[in-house]
């Protein structure tokens, strides 16, 4: 969608003489704190949230930094149980420093998407801006793209009129349930898919319509039940339909496919739909999704798809295959009865999908 087609707001946070705005920042690990370690040759996590700060410019104005080092992880190593952590983190300071305007976490970029996505659905009515971000290039090297991207986090938490969870990388603002890491090396490593970002950063930061706008006096949400027993499959030509069968008896609850084109399955030679049966009869929920990174999952237009939806998978919509596994952790941390998960998955929580009318 076109960025042109949201009416912009450019947001000016004015501050009285002696305020002091305050913002939170977790560090969790990551390629922007990297450093090179000479016995494996490679690359791991190892400077500071002081380090990471020290290569700012020098003089915050008026914002008034809170750290908290949570991990020194790469996120590849990243865990559902991080994400709880991360978000009692969150909890936890903004409990402590009660005219919080925002908080910042650095991440790597990995699973940065899996982390906001599941911050997401665990904080919600937050009223301010929780902005992860990251560096492409570690923060240790002259040329990182990681002071300007953590600057421009920090400028979004305390200045951003912004309520919900976000990505600031590359001076473009991506809702968090939306986004999706889509080049491994560029600085732009991240999009939006469907819609656009939310917002851009220039001299101004420049934020759409189609945002949630800060809002002072909410009661915030913390509920981390997760149930992290999800399973993420792509289909591909000629994969056997034991895999799903497989996978139920591996103790999973549920199963995330991403199906080609609009959720399509196949449906004759290693048919897919008696292993969707089966899981749903041992009590497994599936969902289809897409494998294109734009467009939706609509199980009603071909028989392929439609197949899918007549045995019991629900359709995944316009969600991305990240937030779709995280959601479906969520929501089964909260129930496993079916009409009831049914129910969750076709709520949009926090924007993650638009919404539909349901398939017939």
């Amino acid at each position: 969608m076109n960025k042109s087609a949201f009416t912009t707001h450019i947001w000016v946070y004015k501050l009285a003489s002696d305020e002091k705005v305050k913002i939170g920042l977790i560090t969790t690990g990551g390629t922007i704190s990297s450093v090179y370690d000479p016995r494996t040759h490679a690359l791991r996590p190892g400077l500071s949230v002081e380090e990471l700060l020290d290569r700012l410019p020098k003089g915050m104005g008026d914002v008034e930094v809170i750290q908290r080092e949570l991990y020194q992880l790469d996120s590849a190593n990243a865990q559902p149980h991080h994400w709880q952590e991360l978000a009692s983190a969150i909890k936890d300071i903004s409990e402590e420093i009660l005219d919080l305007h925002g908080i910042v976490i650095a991440h790597g970029t990995d699973t940065m998407t899996y982390s906001a996505a599941a911050v997401s659905f665990m904080v919600q009515d937050f009223g301010r801006p929780i902005v992860f971000t990251g560096a492409q290039i570690p923060a240790s090297i002259p040329w990182s793209d990681g002071p300007r991207n953590l600057l421009d986090a920090i400028r979004v938490a305390a200045f951003g009129d912004l309520g919900e969870t976000c990505i600031v990388f590359n001076s473009e603002i991506h809702r968090a349930t939306r986004a999706k890491k889509v080049r491994a090396n560029s600085y732009d490593a991240f999009d939006s898919m469907d819609p656009s970002p939310i917002g851009i950063l220039s001299r101004n930061i420049i934020l759409y319509d189609n945002r949630k706008r800060r809002i002072h006096g909410l009661q915030p949400r913390f509920d981390t039940r997760l149930d992290d027993h999800v399973f993420l499959l792509k289909v591909f030509p000629g994969l056997p339909p034991e895999t799903l069968t497989r996978i139920v008896d591996m103790g999973y609850h549920g199963i995330v496919i991403e199906g080609f084109g609009s959720g399509n399955i196949p449906t004759d030679e290693n048919a897919l739909t008696g292993g969707i049966l089966q899981a749903i009869d041992h009590g497994c929920f599936v969902l289809v999704s897409s494998q294109c990174a734009f467009g939706q999952a609509d199980l009603s237009i071909y028989e392929v798809g439609r197949a899918a939806m007549e045995v019991g998978a629900m359709s995944a919509h316009d969600m991305t295959s990240e937030a779709a596994l995280v959601k479906l952790a969520w929501v089964l941390g909260h129930t496993k009865e079916p009409e009831r998960v049914k129910e969750m998955m076709s709520i949009s929580y926090v924007g993650e999908m638009s919404i539909f009318e349901p398939e017939k």
